[in-house]
């Protein structure tokens, strides 16, 4: 094991061990070259060391590179691509490729959409605790997919979200507190939605508050 220099930056001392075969530290690099820490932004070295660790076995490399290929970082779009590595992902357990897999799966990324699947994988996600999982459920009990339509279930999984802080959770238990006629802690679960929802998101929330009834009440 090499010794470290205590004034290495962390970017430089990952970097040493990821060309070393360290697959952790390559995963690491491709997680700061992403981010642009250390170093400014390099989207096509991230995917490199992605690459090079996802090939060691690594999991949550397998996810990167998938999002990589689904989302253009480094390399061209390629979402049949991408579904390979996100079910390499899942398979090894990875919560976030489990998530992202069914998230394909339900959008056709590489053949017809397959919503029972996805459901499935949704499902396994969420027994690991994964809270974006917990909202996507809460969805398909309440519009039926795949399942039995069911309100009472689909509030629960919103409200298990909400507790985790995803912030659609937030947003979609508060749409139910709203037909409750439940205002104020609507209010507050669309206030918590805000703090840390994204700008398009903000947008369309606020498009819904605009049409909901009674938002006198609300505000």
């Amino acid at each position: 094991m090499p010794v470290s220099d205590p004034c290495e930056d962390p970017l430089s001392l990952a970097t040493r061990l990821a060309r070393l075969g360290d697959a952790d530290a390559q995963l690491a690099v491709g997680q700061m070259l992403l981010n642009g820490i250390g170093a400014d932004r390099n989207e096509k070295n991230a995917f490199f060391w992605f690459l090079t660790s996802a090939l060691q076995g690594v999991p949550m490399a397998c996810n990167m590179v998938g999002r990589c290929c689904e989302l253009g970082w480094g390399i061209p779009v390629n979402k049949p691509e991408a579904m390979l590595w996100y079910r390499r992902a899942a398979e090894a357990g990875l919560d976030w490729g489990m998530y992202n897999y069914a998230t394909g799966l339900t959008l056709g990324w590489d053949s017809e959409p397959d919503i029972e699947a996805a459901f499935e994988w949704f499902k396994r996600a969420a027994s690991l605790g994964h809270c974006k999982s917990f909202n996507i459920i809460g969805g398909f009990y309440e519009d039926g997919w795949a399942c039995k339509g069911d309100l009472h279930r689909a509030r629960a999984w919103y409200a298990k979200a909400a507790r985790c802080g995803d912030f659609r959770g937030h947003f979609n238990l508060g749409r139910f507190l709203l037909k409750e006629s439940r205002f104020s802690e609507a209010n507050e679960h669309f206030s918590l939605a805000r703090q840390s929802a994204t700008a398009e998101f903000i947008k369309k929330m606020d498009e819904f508050l605009l049409d909901a009834k009674d938002i006198s009440e609300v505000n």
